[in-house]
């Protein structure tokens, strides 16, 4: 009598694991909706806020450079775990050739070669 009486707990138990997973996972969904949305806004609005971000090259594991357009003026940055440094700045009359999709690594290393060449080297 004992097998037969513990078979209908045993599907309540199932039935409130279940939920209670789905709970766990709806929450944490929600969550990740929740940081996707504030946390990466100005890239899911397609970079059309004050600062957008033209190119980005990836030359360490945390480590980049990225080319940025801030109210029209176009800047190379760097960007560590640990600090943002402005490697130089664009001039307005260049002409930065920009895809429909994004900037391939060829052109995007001509375009710091070209912008180092320009910024005079501190003593």
């Amino acid at each position: 009598m004992t097998g037969a009486g513990a078979t209908p707990d045993l599907w309540i138990t199932l039935v409130k694991s279940a939920a209670m997973l789905s709970i766990v996972l709806g929450a944490l969904i929600g969550v990740l909706l929740l940081m996707r949305r504030f946390f990466y806004g100005g890239a899911a609005l397609g970079g059309q806020g004050v600062i957008r971000t033209l190119a980005a090259c990836h030359v360490a594991p945390k480590e980049r450079i990225l080319l940025i357009e801030v109210l029209g003026e176009k800047m190379l940055v760097g960007v560590t775990p640990h600090s943002i440094t402005c490697l130089g700045k664009i001039s307005a009359d260049s002409q930065v050739p920009m895809p429909a999709r994004e900037v391939t690594g060829g052109m995007f290393t001509h375009l710091l070669k070209g912008a180092l060449r320009r910024r005079p080297i501190p003593d």
